[in-house]
């Protein structure tokens, strides 16, 4: 599969901005916001040190800090254009450090944190065992890993069998996720990168009345589809225009199925 986010670096700031505002969008749902409460929340708190893996825009980070409250947080993304949004999120606060790697190239030190979070990356990566074993170096003996991302085979605004509207997710699927199924082989990967046992949660994300997150993913999708040629700009903008339709009149249903792992390097 194709995946926009495997290029991320390269892309212009229009591209930026409208996942940046898909960032805001799902950051800012109620039921995200629970979702990241409750698996944040089993994270030591307070006082550790972080590092935030593919940071993006700062939405993310935001909930880690109102989450665990860190002594100090480093927070890495391979993007420029997002590390300057997330710096301006935050120029009042003096315990963050944003900078430029990836979750195989941190650029971290060794046995530098007590917690190492990814929110949403590892669907991107094409080389998962190799970010878990960046993630094992910089984790200080005992700490901790967390991992959260969307088990994104489960993406569906179907309303009925056969509904045209399912084709915008197949087409979000195909263009802005790299690996659809990776939380379900995750744990196993864990183990085999020296991790403990993970502990593992499931979390149901559902949008209706007001769906900002899932169209916006449904634009970023059929969008992305329509430039790779995959489909005209036609079938594009209608889907775009049935999803806006359904929303208006309450009748959109948009669900993911998000589920966390978080696990410990031995001591």
């Amino acid at each position: 599969m194709t995946d926009l986010y495997l290029s991320i670096s390269d892309q212009p700031d229009t591209v930026l901005d409208a996942i940046a505002a898909s960032m805001d969008d799902r950051a800012k749902d109620p039921a995200m916001q629970e979702i990241c409460a409750a698996y944040m929340g089993k994270l030591p708190k307070p006082g550790a040190r972080v590092l935030e893996v593919g940071c993006g825009n700062g939405a993310s980070t935001e909930s880690l800090l109102r989450s665990i409250s860190p002594a100090h947080l480093t927070a890495v993304d391979p993007a420029e254009g997002f590390l300057a949004r997330a710096r301006a999120r935050f120029a009042d606060r003096s315990n963050l450090c944003f900078a430029i790697g990836d979750a195989v190239n941190t650029q971290q030190p060794d046995a530098m944190f007590d917690v190492v979070v990814a929110h949403t990356v590892y669907s991107h990566l094409p080389d998962p065992r190799a970010a878990l074993a960046e993630a094992f170096r910089v984790l200080k003996p005992g700490g901790t890993l967390a991992i959260f991302d969307g088990d994104y085979a489960t993406n569906s605004v179907a309303l009925f069998d056969g509904d045209p509207l399912q084709t915008a997710m197949t087409a979000t699927q195909r263009n802005l996720i790299h690996d659809p199924y990776i939380m379900r082989r995750l744990p196993r990967m864990m183990v085999d990168a020296g991790f403990a046992d993970p502990a593992t949660a499931a979390h149901g994300f559902v949008q209706t009345r007001d769906p900002a997150y899932m169209q916006s993913l449904i634009a970023r999708g059929v969008a992305a589809a329509a430039k790779a040629g995959d489909c005209g700009t036609d079938l594009s903008e209608a889907l775009v225009a049935e999803a806006a339709r359904r929303a208006a009149n309450r009748s959109f249903y948009g669900a993911i199925l998000f589920i966390s792992a978080i696990t410990t390097k031995p001591i």
